[in-house]
C-alpha cells in the first residue's frame, strides 16, 4: 500500500508500507510543493507534483530487480506556466494519460502523454483561461457515457461577479474544450476543494464543493452531452455548446471550516476535512437527503495514538522508536 505526502519545506514523501520504509523524494521544487496527485495504477506507479515554483514534476518508481522497494525516477519537467501552479488532476484513464494544471493566472493547461511508455514526452494540448484571477482547484467529471468535464475554481475573493467556479465540456468533435456553465457563490468564502461524485446520473452530475461549509450541487446534463459506443454524439444533435443548468440541493454544515472533501468509489458518503482537525463524514439517503454519520476529532485520536505509544504497541522497528513513526506518519 502506497500513499503520498507533501510539504512546504520542498519536499514529497512517498510512502511504501509493503516493504516497511520510506522514500524521500529531496529538493523536489524550487518553492513549497502545493499538491500530489497519483495516476491511475493502469500507467504504472506514477505521481505528479506541483509547486510555488511554477513547475510540475511528473515521476515514476523503477522497482529493483530483486523485489525490494524503488527508487523514484523525475521523467517529465513542464515550465510553462508563469506563476505558481496551485492544483493538477489526472483524467480518469478512460481518456488516456492526461493531466490538467491550473495556476495563479487563471490558466488552465492540458498535457497529454501520448506515448504511455515514454513518460518524458508531454504535449501541451489546451489552454485555458477560466479567470483573470487566482485559480485554486480543478477536477475532472468520472462518466464515460458523457462528453468529459473540467471543473475549475478561484479561491481569489476577487473573483468578477463572484463567479467562483466555471465547468468546461470536451467536444470530440471539434476537439476544443468549451465553457458551458459557471456557479456563483456569494459567500464570504473561497472555495477550497471541488468533487464530482464517481458515479453519475443519466440526467445530471454531482458537484460537491468546500466553500465554508460543503455545497452539493446537481449539474443537469444535455441531450447533446451523452456519447454513443463509436465516441461520438448522438445524430441530430447541435456540436455547438449547450449551456449546463445547475442547482444547489444540499448543504452540508462543517462549521465554515471545510478544507478538503472527498467522495467514496460509489459516491453514496462523502468526507469532508476541516481546518480544525475535525472529519465528518455524510452519507446520501433519499432524494438530496444527507444525514452525518461520523465526526472525528483529531485531538481524541492523537490522544488515543499517544496512549498507545507509550503501551509499546506502535512502533516502527521493534526496538521502542513509535515515537518517531507517529510523529513522522501522522503529521
Amino acid at each position: 500500500m502506497d500513499f503520498t505526502s507533501s510539504e512546504n519545506d520542498d519536499r514529497s514523501k512517498p510512502f511504501d508500507f509493503d516493504v516497511t520504509h520510506r522514500d524521500l523524494i529531496h529538493q523536489v521544487h524550487g518553492g513549497a510543493v502545493w499538491r500530489v496527485v497519483w495516476a491511475h495504477p493502469e500507467f504504472g506507479q506514477l505521481l505528479a507534483t506541483c509547486s510555488y515554483d511554477r513547475s510540475v514534476h511528473i515521476w515514476e518508481e523503477i522497482r529493483s530487480a530483486t523485489g525490494g522497494g524503488g527508487r523514484w525516477v523525475r521523467k517529465a519537467y513542464l515550465t510553462d506556466s508563469r506563476a505558481n501552479v496551485t492544483d493538477i488532476g489526472f483524467a480518469p484513464r478512460h481518456l488516456g494519460l492526461i493531466l490538467a494544471t491550473v495556476s495563479a493566472q487563471g490558466i488552465v493547461r492540458i498535457y497529454e502523454a501520448a506515448d504511455v511508455m515514454d513518460l518524458s514526452r508531454w504535449s501541451l494540448c489546451h489552454e485555458l483561461q477560466a479567470f483573470y484571477t487566482r485559480c485554486g482547484c480543478v477536477e475532472w467529471s468520472r462518466s464515460r457515457i458523457h462528453r468529459p468535464l473540467l471543473a475549475v475554481s478561484s479561491d481569489d475573493k476577487r473573483a468578477e461577479n463572484d463567479e467562483r467556479i466555471v465547468i468546461y465540456e470536451y467536444n470530440e468533435t471539434l476537439r476544443k474544450w468549451q465553457r458551458v456553465a459557471s456557479l456563483r457563490l456569494d459567500l464570504a468564502f473561497p472555495v477550497t476543494d471541488l468533487r464530482f461524485s464517481p458515479i453519475s446520473l443519466a440526467t445530471s452530475h454531482q458537484l460537491a464543493v468546500a466553500a465554508g461549509d460543503v455545497h452539493v450541487y446537481n449539474i443537469m446534463i444535455p441531450v447533446s452531452a451523452f456519447i454513443d459506443d463509436d465516441n461520438s454524439a448522438p445524430e441530430n444533435i447541435p456540436t455547438d455548446a449547450v449551456e449546463y443548468s445547475s442547482k444547489k440541493v444540499a448543504v452540508l454544515g462543517d462549521q465554515q471550516r471545510a478544507w478538503r472533501i472527498k467522495y467514496n468509489v460509489t459516491g453514496t458518503v462523502l468526507t469532508a476535512s476541516s481546518t480544525d482537525g475535525t472529519i465528518r463524514v455524510w452519507k446520501a439517503m433519499f432524494i438530496n437527503q444527507w444525514a452525518l454519520l461520523a465526526e472525528m476529532s483529531s485531538e481524541d485520536y492523537i490522544e488515543e495514538r499517544e496512549l498507545l505509544k507509550v503501551k509499546g504497541v506502535l512502533c516502527e522497528t521493534g526496538r521502542g522508536d513509535g515515537e518517531a513513526f507517529h510523529r513522522r506518519t501522522y503529521y
